[in-house]
């Protein structure tokens, strides 16, 4: 796991039984930046004509540029391309392995931000904005711990929304100090300098997943880790699909009266949703 620069398969991906299980062993294979190839030297319709011939020996098709775009597996279509130089058909699928990958759905939450633990914008170095389980009921519970991105916004101010890299969990590096309960502990990346936030409402939205949580041997460690995270979540909102949900509803109109559909009540709530669905209700504006 983890450990080549280049997988490839080549005029055998048709043939497998189950394609999702191999597209994620490839990409487990893979370090960071490397790179899947998915290849046939006659093309998707060779592969299609072989597969309305005898499916129980060519069970699969190829997959087409979206499904590949859309696997919620951490890689970004990098080549496509369906012809070589003189026009005959083939078919190259490359695709780099990001440090990132999509949610199912998006996690929706609101709730006053916490003082937290005494390690916030100023220990840490990022404006960091703590919202305790205890504001969710048992929203956490099946809510895996680790570091996730998305964008978030303070009500009662203008309304500007900020990119976030965010731990869900019980930061172990501190030691003697872990939290006693699961925490979102959002690291704010905003364009400008923020002043602290302690006691104000925020609302976030997580929509990608970056890396489990981990404990560290020391705190330069955790601090070189969080940079690489807010670099990464940086980078991760800037495509799509998360590019778009800076302008999902929940955001945008901040400053109007939200309670999630999941759980809670006009101080503190959430809601789960499929992706999908929140892509197609963002604003237009």
């Amino acid at each position: 796991r983890n450990a080549y620069d280049v997988v490839v398969a080549n005029a055998c991906f048709g043939n497998f039984f189950d394609t999702d299980t191999i597209l994620a062993a490839m990409t487990s294979c893979l370090k960071f930046g490397g790179t899947l190839f998915i290849t046939h030297p006659l093309g998707a319709d060779f592969v299609q004509k072989l597969h309305q011939e005898d499916p129980s020996t060519v069970p699969h098709l190829l997959p087409t540029r979206d499904q590949l775009e859309n696997t919620k597996l951490a890689l970004k279509v990098v080549e496509w391309q369906q012809e070589d130089q003189e026009g005959n058909p083939i078919y190259l699928a490359g695709a780099v392995k990001v440090p990132y990958q999509q949610l199912p759905q998006v996690l929706r939450f609101r709730g006053t931000v916490d003082s937290g633990y005494g390690r916030g914008g100023k220990k840490l170095g990022f404006p960091t904005a703590n919202l305790p389980e205890s504001l969710f009921s048992n929203a956490l519970e099946n809510v895996s711990t680790g570091v996730y991105f998305g964008w978030a916004v303070i009500e009662g101010t203008d309304g500007e929304i900020h990119k976030a890299a965010v731990n869900v969990g019980y930061s172990p590096t501190f030691e003697g100090k872990e939290n006693t309960e699961k925490i979102i502990e959002a690291h704010l990346i905003p364009d400008e300098p923020l002043e602290d936030f302690y006691g104000v409402t925020m609302r976030l939205a997580l929509c990608g997943f970056l890396r489990p949580e981990q404990k560290f041997d020391s705190f330069p460690d955790l601090m070189a880790a969080i940079t690489n995270d807010v670099s990464n979540a940086k980078e991760a909102l800037t495509v799509e699909p998360y590019a778009s949900l800076q302008a999902d509803l929940f955001l945008v109109n901040a400053n109007e009266e939200w309670i999630g559909t999941s759980g809670g009540d006009a101080t503190a709530s959430w809601e789960f949703q499929d992706l999908s669905a929140a892509l197609e209700e963002k604003s237009e504006v």
